[in-house]
Parts: structure tokens; sequence; C-alpha cells
């Protein structure tokens, strides 16, 4: 659970979060492991998309083979 202090003008109006450190790091850890799992999920929903253009239009893919051997 997070511990916020918020910052606040001379009209009371919150302009600000102040957070611990050990507490913003694990959310930076926390964040990039999120970043990383919406590039493979958007990376895997773009590979589905071409698939279905390809066999829409008829157009060959490579094979799975042909792409590991590419590696």
């Amino acid at each position: 659970m997070l511990h916020l202090n918020y910052l606040t003008d001379a009209s009371g109006n919150q302009i600000a979060v102040q957070i611990a450190m050990e507490e913003w790091l694990v959310f930076q850890q926390e964040y990039q492991e999120l970043k990383r799992k919406l590039e493979v999920m958007q990376g895997i929903r773009d590979a589905l998309e071409e698939v279905q253009s390809a066999r829409k239009e008829g157009r060959k893919l490579q094979s799975l083979s042909e792409f590991l051997n590419e590696c």
C-alpha cells in the first residue's frame, strides 16, 4: 500500500504528491514489467492481424521454422 503525502498550495489545492523512495523504486520496477508485458501483447496482436490480413489476401507467410532459422 502506498503512503502518499499531498502537497497543497496556499488555497489548499493539491499540487503534488510525495512518495517514499523505497515505494517509488518498487513502483518503477512494477511499471517496467507491465510495460514489457504490454509490448509483448501488442506484438502478438500485430502478428495475429498480419496473419488475418495475409489469409484474406492469399499471401504466403513465413513459417515458424523459417523464422527461427533466421535468428
